[in-house]
């Protein structure tokens, strides 16, 4: 096979990477009290892994969960097709290539979640008979230095963020957009959300009273946060809804997408964004995600209690919060040390 076809069948088995509940021969297999995978190709039984394992029909993960899963999955049947005889037939010295390569490419994270998406799948694999060996047993993390982490400048994450309006380039809407653009620039900014939860904020999430302005929605793990709002972000929003109605734009979301009527734009066109900013006045590529980072870190430096920090932020654990700290003090020590 010449490396056109190849990349012809990897082509179209990631489109097809989508469960298919007219598949006859699916559906008969989960008839029956136990999957019998035997009659089934590699990428049916990817497909049924991705719909009984990781998305079954009562799973109530994120969308962003569900992209990384879905990489992480790509990434392993890509792997499977151009470099295996196949899923039955995997050997050791397979999973110890998959290993070396996911190793060679990636960051230290990376690699750690595509291992533990492949341990998943040898361990489905042998719990359904279709592998008399625990494969998955082989699938160790290897060590790996984190790399260093890059430090937060305030000053130019501001900037990045003040710069989304000017990213726009349409003519249709513009100032709308730039106003659009401008706002969740700066909610990301002052507020901490993450990309996700950013994407589904609704208007009707701002709450104000004499005392105080927050918005208050259901974040990861469906857990509730409120977080304050500054004045400039509440005259944005003010500025964003008169400027809707005004153009006769409507849509209950904040980052709200002209193409689809009354729905969000995606994480790609927020990252596009934020990386267009970035690209004006630093060197280092600036996902949504360092927003996040940056207002954690400007709280714990300006001394919010780490408690305080974590129910701001969403953390499940405080150890996550106080990673951030430890950062800080580590940074904070080499700085001292440096002019002693």
């Amino acid at each position: 096979m010449n490396e056109e076809e190849m990349n012809e069948i990897v082509i179209k088995e990631e489109a097809a990477l989508a469960f298919a509940d007219s598949r006859e021969k699916l559906l008969a297999v989960l008839e029956n009290d136990h999957l019998n995978m035997e009659a089934l190709s590699d990428l049916e039984i990817f497909e049924l892994f991705w719909a009984t394992e990781l998305f079954p029909i009562y799973s109530q993960k994120s969308p962003h969960t569900k992209r990384a899963y879905k990489q992480d999955l790509d990434y392993i049947l890509r792997f499977f097709v151009t470099k295996t005889q196949g899923v039955k037939q995997l050997t050791i010295l397979n999973l110890h290539e998959y290993l070396k390569d996911v190793h060679d490419q990636y960051a230290p994270r990376t690699v750690k979640r595509r291992n533990t998406m492949l341990r998943r799948f040898l361990r489905f694999l042998h719990v359904n008979d279709y592998h008399a060996r625990d494969l998955s047993l082989q699938v160790k993390d290897q060590m790996k230095p984190e790399p260093l982490r890059r430090e937060i400048d305030f000053d130019e994450m501001e900037a990045i963020a003040l710069a989304f309006r000017h990213t726009v380039k349409q003519k249709k809407h513009r100032e709308l957009l730039q106003l659009r653009n401008e706002t969740m620039g700066y909610l990301l900014l002052t507020t901490g959300m993450r990309a996700a939860e950013l994407l589904k904020l609704q208007f009707s999430q701002i709450h104000e009273t004499s005392s105080i302005n927050y918005i208050e929605f259901k974040g990861k793990r469906d857990k509730w946060r409120r977080i304050p709002l500054s004045k400039k972000t509440i005259h944005l929003i003010h500025r964003l809804k008169n400027l809707m109605q005004i153009e006769e734009v409507l849509s209950s979301y904040i980052c709200f997408n002209l193409r689809i009527k009354d729905f969000p734009i995606s994480y790609e066109a927020l990252r596009l964004i934020a990386q267009a900013a970035s690209d004006q006045f630093s060197l280092h590529s600036t996902s949504p995600h360092w927003f996040r980072r940056s207002f954690i870190t400007k709280l714990l430096s300006n001394g919010v209690p780490l408690y305080e920090v974590m129910k701001l932020s969403g953390h499940e654990s405080i150890s996550t919060t106080n990673q951030y700290l430890q950062d800080i003090n580590n940074i904070e020590n080499k700085l001292n040390s440096y002019f002693d």
